[in-house]
């Protein structure tokens, strides 16, 4: 059947039931219930039918059993809580498509993992509070149950921090944006020569509008400061923050950045605290993201506070100080309900980390056994391997069927009982307009979801791609628009324009004529 992602146990009925508005809708789950009135509610017909929706504690957490009744035209939905019971009216919304009738099943159903994750970052280019409630819609349709977004980074700052105004009156504007990486080792990258970012942010009443609608669809937001590296964007509007205090300008580059937050000083961690405080009162879920990642300690070697702290508490080295610091945010975040997430590299310091916290898996560095060491100490772990899941990578680099393919297996893991999720990130470097987003991220939300939810040894991509294009003209109608088949599966060009001199650049971006391509294609499918 077409359904996205494939069910645990599907049988199929030979007969048919007719659902709309005229169908009784019955049983528990209020809030469940109110959705199924506005699916069926846009239905002619459906008279005689009725929607029960039952409590059985025997349903696993988010599971849902699904079953028609010919003779009495009585359709039930059965899930220990409503989140179970969502996702089973979600399966009965993709078989209804545009249609009236669907053809009975029998379906049980429940996740693979707990946690299955779509990251925005916001934070390089803005995303409009409308453009986001259609991706929580349309995760919410795919079973999908957590919005990570990345809010800040050394080219902007994008939430509203009231006890620091200049992050959103300064730290949100950069001069201009790069191009593309040609040049960019030599620093002559080209750019727009455009201001960007005045007014760009969220305030805290958006904020909690998202959280909230993302709530109702059974969608947990977590926020992402990153911190102690990627922090330009702070470091612009107090210099305080920094090693040598000295004025700095929010990055208009994109990559590391060796201007971090100086972890020898008392200011950087009250101001963590201080932005964790007032973001904690609009996040109301259970976990909170300091990113964590790509932190030079360059500036710490020199810098005789960073030195100081390092001495003073017994650390072997800088990699130990953000060990500390992170420890430091983890057990002020638990204070506040929350628990910590960290990209893997995070991992660094695991001798002295906190066992409570998340780590991201999304670079394989060589040699690196880190990851395995913290699962055998009991440890969680996202899988969000960027050769896999990287949604900015053009087709060509990081076809659909390669998405698709990521399982822990894969990465090498036999074991998955410490693995919490998987997570697929969008980073918008280089995409800035919504028609680029879209081509680059729904085919891939929609392969992903599945590979969240499937268990690895009931997926298959050639069945996945065939329900895909079977569901196209149902995906339309959710503002779900899926790129070409002949782009996601990565064919477009011949391999001559794939050169080894170009795959660097290549690897983080997708190059313009591949989406010109895309829209070349899709005027014609139009016309």
């Amino acid at each position: 059947m077409n359904i996205i992602p494939k069910p645990l146990h599907c049988v199929v009925k030979e007969h048919t039931i007719k659902l709309g508005k005229a169908t009784k809708i019955s049983g528990d789950f209020e809030q469940t219930k109110k959705f199924a009135k506005d699916i069926l509610g846009n239905i002619d017909g459906g008279e005689g039918s009725e929607l029960r929706f039952l409590t059985d504690e025997k349903v696993p957490h988010e599971g849902y059993v699904f079953i028609c009744d010919k003779n009495s035209k009585v359709l039930t939905i059965s899930a220990s809580g409503e989140a179970g019971a969502f996702y089973g009216l979600m399966t009965l919304k993709q078989l209804l498509g545009n249609d009236d009738i669907i053809h009975c099943a029998d379906i049980q159903d429940s996740p693979k993992y707990a946690y299955r994750g779509f990251m925005l970052d916001s934070a390089r280019h803005f995303w409009s509070v409308e453009k986001i409630k259609q991706i929580l819609d349309i995760m919410a349709n795919l079973k999908m149950n957590i919005f990570h977004w990345h809010l800040t980074d050394d080219q902007g700052w994008r939430a509203e921090i009231k006890k620091y105004p200049l992050l959103t009156e300064k730290g949100c504007i950069r001069k201009d944006t790069p191009l593309s990486l040609k040049g960019y080792v030599q620093k002559k990258e080209p750019h727009d020569g455009v201001e960007y970012g005045k007014g760009l942010f969220y305030s805290q009443e958006e904020m909690k509008d998202i959280v909230a609608y993302a709530k109702e669809r059974h969608i947990e937001v977590v926020p992402e400061v990153d911190m102690p590296g990627h922090m330009v964007a702070a470091i612009s509007c107090y210099p305080n923050l920094s090693c040598d205090e000295k004025p700095a300008e929010v990055s208009n580059r994109w990559g590391v950045m060796d201007n971090i937050c100086c972890c020898g000083k008392e200011d950087v961690y009250n101001f963590a605290k201080d932005i964790i405080d007032e973001l904690c009162e609009i996040f109301t879920g259970r976990f909170f993201h300091i990113g964590g990642d790509e932190v030079p300690k360059s500036r710490w070697e020199k810098c005789p506070r960073c030195q100081a702290k390092i001495k003073e508490l017994g650390l072997k080295n800088e990699n130990a100080l953000q060990g500390y610091f992170n420890n430091e945010i983890a057990k002020y975040l638990k204070s506040k309900g929350k628990r910590m997430i960290g990209w893997n590299e995070v991992l660094d310091a695991q001798d002295i980390m906190d066992n409570d916290i998340v780590a991201q898996w999304w670079v394989k560095r060589k040699g690196d056994k880190n990851e395995f060491a913290w699962m055998e100490k009991g440890g969680k772990l996202i899988l969000s391997m960027s050769s896999y899941v990287y949604m900015d990578h053009p087709y060509n680099v990081r076809p659909l069927s390669k998405t698709y393919s990521l399982s822990a297996e894969k990465l090498g893991v036999m074991n998955d009982s410490n693995i919490f999720g998987m997570e697929i990130p969008q980073w918008t470097e280089y995409i800035s307009k919504e028609q680029k987003l879209d081509m680059l991220t729904f085919a891939r939300l929609i392969a992903f979801a599945e590979v969240c939810w499937t268990d690895s040894s009931k997926r298959n991509y050639k069945d996945f791609e065939g329900r895909l294009e079977n569901m196209r003209d149902y995906f339309k109608t959710i503002k779900c628009n899926v790129c070409p088949q002949k782009i996601y599966r990565g064919k477009v060009y011949p391999k001559k324009y794939f050169t080894n001199a170009l795959r660097w650049n290549l690897w983080r971006i997708c190059p313009n004529y591949e989406f010109d391509e895309m829209l070349k294609m899709q005027n014609t499918q139009k016309n």
